[in-house]
């Protein structure tokens, strides 16, 4: 019989760990979970897509993380389902918060493909419903 126990540095758990961090606000933890070789790409004409690819931790950590906390209000990015595929986890779920420069609520069906090596994220691609945020970003 085959030990159905996660190894702590499988895909499904860094990312699970990368999610749980985001949850509780520990930028240090999320930080941990960023390979140094990373390739971390956002839906194309979404807000945070104008640094695609970023190439390292601190590019997401400046070009995401940073704007996600000044510019949305109670962000959350909750997966609803996650698909261990090894290497590769995709998950599933809502974005939702509000505008800081509108005052406007979002919540946005999304998809996350992660990608782990040596036990942290090495690749990210978002795919999310960008006509929900835009909306949100109108002042109209």
């Amino acid at each position: 019989m085959t030990d159905k126990t996660e190894n702590k540095d499988s895909g499904m758990a860094v990312v699970q760990r990368l999610y749980e961090a985001f949850v509780q606000g520990d930028a240090s933890l999320i930080m941990e979970q960023l390979h140094e070789s990373l390739e971390w790409n956002e839906s194309d004409n979404f807000m945070l897509a104008v640094g695609n690819p970023y190439r390292t931790p601190q590019a997401v950590a400046d070009g995401v993380f940073r704007r996600l906390a000044t510019e949305i209000q109670d962000y959350q990015a909750t997966p609803t389902e996650i698909f261990d595929a090894g290497d590769v986890v995709v998950a599933i779920g809502r974005s939702k918060g509000t505008m800081v420069a509108t005052g406007k609520p979002f919540n946005a069906q999304y998809a996350h493909i992660w990608r782990v090596q040596d036990g942290k994220i090495i690749g990210f691609r978002q795919i999310i419903d960008t006509h929900e945020v835009w909306r949100a970003q109108q002042t109209s």
